[in-house]
């Protein structure tokens, strides 16, 4: 597939993830601080029928792409994974960002921490990768997935990829705002546990966002980084521009 093709084929998949994702976004559901919030502690989402359908249309199609693209690729010196903000990172784009380097997209939209764990090994780890680069949680915060559940995926995930490669450098970019109030309030929570397991893990970093992609007197996404379609959860090209901003310091060789 060339890459043109490649990328249509991801953002037709987008659209898909996007549509399954809007039935799940009830407020309640994923207010953290609402009175009547009860964290959701199983596997999928709360609607496991979306869910399956996610799996089936999206998740799995995507991920025969990627292992269909590892066995001619082998290895990888960098790669980045994790939900739809990284799988929007396109090749132009990274291209852009990261000049002369080779860097392997493994992002799927609507992925969360334990689909990414169950992923990580055979999409990511199979290129033995010097680095890798995760943005991941948000989905798992559209759930009302309970924290401490999420966490402990995180964990997992950090642990799987330095028992297969100890001096694998990882980069966790903070979850960014949105134009979503329920998440703003909860993401900074998430975000601070990314940064201590940072500071408990040797060869592992946080990425904050946060303090250039927020509005200056408002905790959400500054109207400049909204994308055309006023889309809510995700940002747009000047929103990778700072990625790679805060990246390119760090992947050098």
């Amino acid at each position: 597939m060339n890459p043109k093709s490649k990328t249509r084929y991801y953002l037709g998949l987008l659209s898909v993830v996007f549509l399954f994702l809007v039935g799940c976004r009830t407020a309640s559901k994923r207010n953290y601080f609402d009175s009547k919030f009860e964290c959701f502690a199983e596997s999928g989402w709360r609607d496991n029928d979306k869910f399956q359908k996610y799996i089936e249309n999206a998740w799995l199609p995507t991920r025969l792409l990627y292992q269909s693209d590892n066995t001619n690729l082998k290895q990888s010196r960098i790669v980045i994974t994790g939900n739809s903000l990284a799988q929007l990172f396109l090749p132009e784009l990274i291209q852009k960002e990261f000049p002369g380097e080779k860097v392997v997209n493994r992002g799927i939209g609507g992925d969360m921490t334990e689909t990414l764990l169950t992923r990580i090994e055979d999409d990511v780890l199979v290129l033995q990768p010097d680095i890798i680069i995760i943005e991941i949680g948000g989905n798992d915060m559209i759930q009302g997935k309970c924290l401490s559940i999420i966490q402990n995926n995180v964990l997992k995930i950090v642990e799987k990829i330095q028992s297969s490669k100890p001096q694998t450098q990882i980069y966790f970019m903070a979850v960014p705002p949105t134009r979503v109030r329920e998440l703003n309030q909860i993401v900074p929570v998430f975000n601070l546990f990314l940064n201590q397991v940072a500071y408990k893990y040797k060869n592992v970093k946080y990425i904050e966002v946060w303090d250039v992609m927020r509005e200056i007197d408002s905790p959400t996404l500054r109207e400049e980084y909204v994308r055309p379609n006023k889309d809510p959860l995700h940002f747009n090209e000047k929103g990778y521009e700072v990625w790679g901003e805060k990246l390119r310091p760090y992947l050098k060789k």
